[in-house]
């Protein structure tokens, strides 16, 4: 097996303890303004990125590495573009505009390319699955 799937869950599991202590920082705070960005976090940072690392680690090992490595990078990039310029705007951040500009034409774009990268490594994975013949069954 190759370690796409224990980056991804690794880094998924980074995510979540970042998810975990911030939600309950909100709670404890009650100041729930960043409650959006919070769920990026961990929707794309956890959730999906551990289903990433479940499909290179089931369907994804005749996957290319130079494919994996892409998704994983945009993937990244735009998790911490997006949360960190949903966090600033949504908490009333004195940061500048230039910044969250910048952060915002990186980050949910870099998401988006992530996620094509990983539709093609699925779609690459049912291509090449799909012309292996079947075993015969006695």
């Amino acid at each position: 097996m190759n370690r796409w799937p224990y980056v991804f869950f690794a880094t998924a599991t980074v995510y979540i303890l970042i998810g975990v202590l911030w939600g309950m920082a909100m709670s404890l705070t009650h100041h729930h303004e960043t409650y959006s960005a919070h769920a990026h976090l961990n929707l794309i940072g956890w959730v999906s990125q551990a289903l990433m690392g479940l499909f290179y680690a089931v369907m994804g090992r005749r996957t290319p590495n130079w494919l994996a490595a892409t998704n994983y990078v945009f993937t990244n990039i735009g998790v911490i573009c997006m949360t960190t310029v949903l966090y600033l705007y949504l908490s009333g951040s004195a940061a500048s505009k230039q910044l969250m500009m910048g952060l915002y034409m990186v980050g949910p774009p870099s998401v988006i390319l992530g996620f094509f990268f990983f539709a093609g490594a699925v779609f690459l994975a049912l291509a090449r699955n799909w012309k292996t013949p079947a075993v015969a069954q006695a």
